[in-house]
C-alpha cells in the first residue's frame, strides 16, 4: 500500500510540473475554447452510497441475492479540468463489503486515479448554462480489503458514470455508478477461500456534493486568422481616426483662414460705408437745385438730382434731418414777393422728395426771400439748397 500511495504522488507532482508551466507558455486550446492555468477549475466531491460484489463470472452478482447483502460506502476526491472536455482526478473510497450476509463482511479502501471526460460539452460544445452534464471516466487504483491484517490487496480498474446536475455556479449535485474490477484472489479471504475465480467486481452507486472554485468559466481561444482579423480593424481604425484629427486640424484652420476674412470684409465694409456716408454728406451739403424766373415748378433737371438726393437721403441714418432752404434772386420782385417765392420752392422740393419716398420726418423746409445771396450771379440765386 506505501509504494502505491509514493507512485500516486509521484505521478499528481510531475502533472502538477506539467500544467504549471503553462503560465508561461501559450495556453492550449480544445475546440475554440483555452485551457486554463494549473490552479483553475478545480472540484472537490463528497458523496455517499452503497456497494455489491460479484466473482466467477464478469457481471454477475453470486451469492449476493438479498438486499441486505449490500455493502455501505463514502467517498471524496479531488478533480482538475485542463479544458471543458478533459479532466483528471484523484479518488479515494472507504467502507465495507458484504459479499453474503454477515458472515463475508470486509473493511474496505480504495484509492484510484481516473481521466474524466465530460460528453456533454464534447457532443454539445461547452456551455456554461447547461443544468445536465454526463461524464464517463476510467482509471486505476488499489483495493484493499480486511485492512487491517491487508488480507485482499492488489491492483484495480475502475470505471463508470457520473450524472451531473448543476445547483449555482459552485455547486453541483453528482449520481456516480461505476464498477471496479480486480484479481479474484484479491477479492474478501472468506471470498478467496471458497474460490472466487479469475475475476472479482464491486459495483457501486453514490450521490453527493461538488465543491467548483477557483476560476470556474472558459475563456474563448482566438485562432491567428481572428486575432489578425481583429487587428487589422484596430489599425483601419486608428488610420481613420489619424485622419480625421488631421481633417480637423485642416477645417480649424480653413474656419481660422475665413473667420480673418471675414472680419477683414467687415473692417473694408465700415471704411467703405464711413466713405460712402462722407461723399453722401459732401453730395448733400452741395446740392443746389435752381428754378426759372418767378417759378416754383420743379425743371425736369430738378427731378433727375432729387432722384439722387432721395436715395442719399434714405441712405443716411434715420436720425439725420435734413433742411431745404428756398431762396429768391433780388433784382426782381419785392421782398414779400421774394419771401413767398422761397418758401413756395421749399415746399415743392419738399412735397417731391416726399412723394418718391423719403421720411418726411427727415425733412423740414424754410424759405429766405432775397436776403442771402449766396451766389455772385444774381440767376443763379434762384435755389433750394439742401443742408
Amino acid at each position: 500500500m506505501k509504494k502505491f500511495l509514493l507512485t500516486i504522488a509521484i505521478v499528481a507532482i510531475s502533472a502538477g510540473s506539467v500544467f504549471a508551466q503553462e503560465n508561461s507558455a501559450e495556453k492550449l486550446r480544445w475546440k475554440g475554447i483555452m485551457n486554463n492555468g494549473f490552479w483553475s477549475n478545480w472540484e472537490l466531491a463528497v458523496a455517499g452510497g452503497v456497494n455489491a460484489t460479484a466473482w466467477n463470472k464478469l457481471g454477475g452478482v453470486d451469492n449476493q441475492t438479498a438486499i441486505g447483502d449490500l455493502g455501505w460506502m463514502v467517498e471524496g476526491g479531488l478533480t482538475k479540468w485542463f479544458n471543458p472536455i478533459v479532466g483528471a482526478r484523484v479518488n479515494v473510497i472507504g467502507g465495507r463489503l458484504n459479499a453474503s450476509g454477515d458472515a463475508q463482511k470486509s473493511n474496505w479502501i480504495m484509492p484510484h486515479a481516473d481521466a474524466v471526460i465530460n460528453l456533454s460539452n464534447w457532443i454539445g460544445g461547452y456551455r456554461e448554462d447547461r443544468v445536465y452534464y454526463a461524464k464517463v471516466f476510467g482509471g486505476f487504483g488499489a483495493s484493499f480489503v480486511n485492512v487491517k491484517d491487508e488480507a485482499g490487496s492488489g491492483f484495480a480498474a475502475t470505471a463508470g458514470l457520473i450524472n451531473t446536475f448543476r445547483v449555482c455556479k459552485q455547486l453541483d449535485i453528482n449520481l456516480e455508478l461505476k464498477g471496479i474490477l480486480t484479481p479474484g484472489r484479491d477479492m474478501p479471504a472468506e471470498i478467496a477461500s471458497i474460490g472466487a475465480g479469475k475475476y472479482g467486481q464491486i459495483y457501486t452507486a453514490t450521490l453527493g456534493l461538488a465543491y467548483r472554485f477557483n476560476k470556474r468559466n472558459w475563456d474563448k481561444a482566438y485562432s491567428q486568422e481572428e486575432v489578425d482579423g481583429y487587428l487589422a480593424s484596430i489599425a483601419a481604425l486608428e488610420a481613420g481616426l489619424a485622419d480625421a484629427h488631421r481633417n480637423a486640424g485642416k477645417l480649424a484652420e480653413r474656419l481660422a483662414a475665413q473667420k480673418a476674412a471675414t472680419d477683414q470684409a467687415l473692417k473694408d465694409n465700415e471704411a467703405l460705408r464711413a466713405e460712402l456716408a462722407k461723399r453722401k454728406s459732401s453730395v448733400v451739403s452741395s446740392t443746389a437745385l435752381f428754378f426759372n424766373l418767378n417759378s416754383a415748378r420743379l425743371l425736369d433737371r430738378t427731378k433727375s438730382a432729387m432722384q439722387i438726393l432721395a436715395e442719399t437721403i434714405a441712405a443716411a441714418p434715420k436720425d439725420q434731418v435734413f433742411t431745404l432752404v428756398g431762396h429768391a434772386d433780388d433784382e426782381t420782385g419785392s421782398a414779400e414777393y421774394n419771401q413767398k417765392l422761397s418758401e413756395k420752392r421749399a415746399k415743392a422740393v419738399y412735397d417731391y422728395l416726399v412723394e418718391n419716398g423719403v421720411n418726411k420726418d427727415q425733412l423740414t423746409w424754410k424759405g429766405v426771400g432775397s436776403s442771402q445771396n449766396i451766389f455772385p450771379i444774381n440767376s443763379t440765386n434762384r435755389v433750394v439748397i439742401v443742408k
